[in-house]
Parts: structure tokens; C-alpha cells; sequence
């Protein structure tokens, strides 16, 4: 101790600090350790909680109807390919005229597919990944 009071400052100014009675950190220690929270402030703490989310999701709309706007083009389109390979598979079973090989093709190429599955997929799922992978909260 006489080494650390010699090159900080005097023992009497370390014993002040560190003192396990009555020392400065003794102190601040038990006022922060007084503090409260009441129920009060909790339910206030509560409520702006809330209130922020609700400020979020509002700052989100705009993009939750663009959202929408591209699912229902999305399944549009696909809605349209399926039925002209339906189409396409009953003209080949009563005419003989095989078109529902390319239409199938179509449907399943890259033009089609991957954007109908992506979209489709992060539209349907965007309520289900956070609690499958968030984990599950208990209240």
C-alpha cells in the first residue's frame, strides 16, 4: 500500500477510497444499491415499450403493402402457368399435340420457378422463422 500511496498519492487518500467500512466506493456502492423501481415506473416503462413497437410496425406498412403487391403478382403469374399446363395436358390427351412439355419446361425454368419460390416462400414463412429460430418466449 505505502508503495501505491507514494505514487498516486498518500495512504490516507488510498485508505479513503478503499477503506472496506467506510471507504468512497463503500459508499457509492449503497446509493446505487438504494435505488428503486417502482411498480409504477415499471408499468410506465411498459407502456412506452409498446408504444415504441407500435411506432415500428407503423414505419412498416408501406413496405408490408409492397410486399403484398409483389406476392399477389408473383402467384398470379404462377397461377397462370399452372393453368396453362393444365390446359396444355389436356390438349395433348385429347389432340395429340404435345404442349405440355414445353409448358412444364416453362414452368420450371429459371424465369419461373425461382422467383415464384423465393417470393412465395419469405411472403408465407415471414411469421414462422422468427419463432423457429428466435426460440419460443414464455410468459
Amino acid at each position: 500500500m505505502s508503495f501505491l500511496g507514494r505514487l498516486f498519492a498518500t495512504d490516507k487518500a488510498i485508505d479513503n477510497i478503499t477503506d472496506k467500512d467506510d471507504g468512497l466506493l463503500v459508499r457509492a456502492g449503497g446509493w446505487v444499491g438504494s435505488l428503486n423501481y417502482t411498480d409504477q415506473e415499471k408499468a410506465e416503462s411498459a407502456q412506452e415499450v409498446r408504444e415504441w413497437g407500435l411506432r415500428q410496425l407503423e414505419a412498416l406498412e408501406p413496405f408490408k403493402v409492397v410486399q403484398r403487391i409483389l406476392a399477389f403478382g408473383v402467384t398470379t403469374v404462377w397461377a397462370l402457368v399452372a393453368i396453362n399446363v393444365i390446359v396444355a395436358i389436356w390438349v395433348k390427351a385429347v389432340w395429340q399435340i404435345d404442349a405440355a412439355g414445353e409448358m412444364l419446361s416453362f414452368a420450371f425454368s429459371q424465369f419461373i420457378f425461382w422467383p415464384v419460390l423465393s417470393v412465395l416462400a419469405l411472403y408465407f414463412t415471414g411469421g414462422v422463422l422468427p419463432g423457429v429460430f428466435g426460440g419460443k418466449k414464455s410468459k
